[in-house]
Parts: structure tokens; sequence; C-alpha cells
């Protein structure tokens, strides 16, 4: 009887996220795409992922300075830790990627290691951007 439940459950879940909106995609990420699609060797992914990842950082920048202007004291005090603990996850998990990937056979490892490091930035910079966009759609107080 449980294997019915665990399929009915997964059938339900699945289905769900067929009728979601599908999300839009970011003009860094298309641009990433467009730059993948004109060089698609290893050293034109790596490049293009390395670009991208810069616009990442500068978004997260950007965001950053806008929460900065627009949370209360508290907000931005919390956010200041959150972001300090944040970039220390960041350091230590690129050190971790570093040693892994420097020990893996093959070229392909070469993007696959640039994609990780800009995915982290990828989801914190969306994160923020998230929150000044909770900010900006606010009643406020």
């Amino acid at each position: 009887m449980k294997p019915y439940l665990y399929l009915t459950l997964l059938l339900f879940t699945t289905c769900g996220s067929l009728y979601a909106a599908p999300q839009k995609e970011d003009l860094i990420d298309i641009a990433l795409e467009k730059a993948i699609e004109k060089n698609p060797n290893t050293l034109g992914m790596i490049q293009a992922l390395n670009e991208a990842n810069e616009k990442w950082l500068k978004e997260i920048d950007r965001a950053l300075t806008k929460l900065e202007t627009e949370m209360s004291p508290e907000q931005w005090k919390a956010l200041q830790a959150s972001q300090k603990a944040w970039l220390a996850y960041r350091e230590k998990e690129l050190e971790f990627q570093t040693a892994f990937y420097r020990k893996m056979q093959g070229t392909v490892w070469g993007p696959i290691g640039a994609e990780k490091r800009m995915e982290r930035n990828r989801e914190r910079a969306l994160l923020l951007r998230g929150y000044t966009h909770s900010l900006s759609t606010s009643p406020g107080p």
C-alpha cells in the first residue's frame, strides 16, 4: 500500500510544478547562454561563466546598496550578519571546490567548477534581489 501512496504523492507534486508559471530568465543568464553558444569549447565556457559570475557579484553589490537605504537599521544589521556568514561559507566552499576539482581528470571539470562558483553567487544575488522586490512592494510601516 505504501508504494501507491508515495506514487500518488509524487504525481501530485509533479503535476503542480507542470502548471506553475515559467520563471522568466534573467538577462545575465541569457547573455551566458549566448556566449557559450558563440564559443562552446572548454576555454570559451569558462570565460563565459567567469563573466557571468562577475555580473552576479555586481548584482549582489547593487542589491546590498539598495537594501541598505531601504531597510530599517535592525533589518540592515541582521542582513550584514547574514552576508558576513554567507561570505565565510562561500570562501570555505570555494577552497573545498578547488581542492576537489583539482583531483578530477578531464577538461570538463574546469567549466563545471566555474559553473558551481557562479551558481553560488547567482543564488545569493537572486535572494537579495528578492528582498529588494519585497521591500518595494510592501505597503510600509
